[in-house]
């Protein structure tokens, strides 16, 4: 009797042990499940984040001239000394039903040139040869944020790779402001960036 009950008694751990196995697995998967939808949504950058450890009914849904997407691209290749481009204007609305507090404004850029292309100078090198002679959000101008980093005088591209452009005012549900950008190389390029370009690609964010 007493050997039975042991084996039952045994069985029942063995059960248990199995369930908490179980329970635990199910607990990973979820976990691993909840990271992977974290990792997921990290990519899209009108995200919309809790305020106060409160978490809003709604969603911010930033759009670029009515079509999604947060980004958008200037090209710049094959530019003439003292040819230009802009002010062009990027409407950003938020079609979404909350409203965004701040914006921020990030740049990349990557090499993108032309043919021929004998010289073959960087990006940074083409990137700080483009003027910016035009930055401006909601009507104001971002030119006095961005900070001569190369310190040549004036505020090109590479510089407007370096600036910290968070915190704009944000966009209410349903509301647009637009963003204008206009660049120039500068006439003292010369033949020695004939076919250099690059494609600069400006990010928006809206946060709540």
């Amino acid at each position: 009797m007493m050997h039975k009950m042991k084996n039952t008694r045994k069985r029942w751990l063995n059960k248990n042990t199995q369930m908490k196995i179980i329970i635990g697995l199910s607990i990973a998967a979820l976990l691993i499940i909840a990271l992977s939808t974290g990792g997921t949504y990290a990519f899209f950058t009108d995200t919309e984040t809790p305020s106060n450890n409160q978490f809003s009914v709604g969603t911010l849904d930033l759009k670029t001239n009515n079509l999604d997407g947060v980004t958008k691209t200037l090209y710049t290749t094959s530019m003439a000394p003292g040819g230009y481009f802009g002010p062009s204007a990027i409407q950003l609305r938020n079609a979404g039903s909350l409203d965004g507090s701040t914006l921020n404004i990030a740049f990349t850029y990557v090499e993108s040139d032309g043919s021929p292309n004998s010289v073959n100078k960087s990006a940074d090198d083409t990137a700080a040869m483009i003027e910016v002679t035009t930055l401006s959000y909601d009507g104001s101008s971002l030119l006095g944020s961005v900070t001569d980093a190369n310190a040549n005088g004036y505020k090109d591209l590479q510089d407007l790779k370096n600036a910290n452009l968070n915190g704009q005012s944000g966009i209410n549900a349903s509301a647009t402001k637009n963003f204008q950008i206009a660049v120039q190389l500068r006439s003292s390029t010369g033949n020695d960036y004939d076919a250099d370009g690059i494609d600069l690609t400006m990010t928006f964010t809206l946060n709540q």
